[in-house]
């Protein structure tokens, strides 16, 4: 290409860049003005403007700057190569963790569509796939509280001993596991009988089992563990420190 110079303006306008990206990138040395007069005026030449477009083209497919600067400076085509394929090692990673964030999004989005649907209080039935999970038993309600930091989109409280009046209730977190080594448990597949409570915190096992009380006095049968979760209370805000939950029970017989 012929030497052409070229102002940062100019460079700027036909790469549609902004002229503090170009200042930006000759602080950093990723591209510096190919021309740096005595007077302090910079100018580029028009074949800088295909280092631009390596430079766009790494970004597209999610180089940060300092990764760019080095493939930059590759001019061996197999190791080129190795570093592409690494990059579209990461971007399968992160394709792999944006399907999970998605689901579970339209997860809590279907939770609180329902929860609002049928309200507190209300019986209502729901099939669920099988489950590995991995139970870890708490001593307190205060021990009960689940949330994403800790226990990841999918958690919640199992509750035990609900038909002998003899014993205390014994109180299980969970959360669902993928690798099958890492669970304790498995909740059955199939149809169960669910209501929706809301209380605050301080009241969660008061609400819990008055919300079993409405399952108990229904006419479905159950059987096993009570599971306990809050309604995507990590992802929205209720008034007046109120938090909607989910009980539900295993029905005995298919429906």
């Amino acid at each position: 290409m012929k030497k052409q110079k070229l102002t940062s303006g100019e460079i700027a306008r036909i790469c549609n860049i902004n002229k503090k990206t170009l200042f930006y990138y000759d602080q950093i040395d990723l591209l510096k003005p190919a021309i740096v007069e005595s007077n302090g005026y910079r100018y580029y030449t028009l074949d800088q403007i295909d280092i631009l477009s390596k430079i766009r083209a790494l970004q597209s497919v999610g180089f940060t700057l300092l990764e760019i600067k080095k493939q930059l400076s590759v001019d061996n085509i197999a190791t080129g190569i190795e570093i592409l394929s690494q990059q579209h090692c990461k971007i399968e990673k992160k394709i792999n963790e944006l399907v999970t964030v998605k689901e579970a999004l339209n997860q809590k989005i279907l939770e609180l569509e329902h929860y609002k649907l049928v309200g507190d209080h209300q019986v209502f039935l729901q099939d669920y796939d099988e489950e590995r999970l991995s139970l870890n038993e708490t001593l307190s309600q205060e021990e009960i509280i689940t949330n994403y930091i800790v226990d990841g989109y999918h958690s919640g409280v199992i509750l035990k001993n609900l038909d002998d009046s003899n014993k205390r209730i014994k109180i299980s977190k969970y959360r669902k596991v993928e690798d099958s080594e890492l669970a304790n448990y498995r909740k059955e597949r199939g149809k169960y009988v669910g209501v929706y409570f809301l209380t605050k915190e301080k009241d969660i096992i008061d609400g819990a089992l008055k919300a079993l009380s409405i399952i108990k006095n229904s006419e479905y049968s159950t059987k096993g563990l009570a599971y306990l979760s809050d309604v995507a209370a990590d992802f929205v805000n209720i008034k007046n420190g109120y938090i909607p939950f989910l009980i539900t029970m295993k029905i005995e017989d298919n429906i």
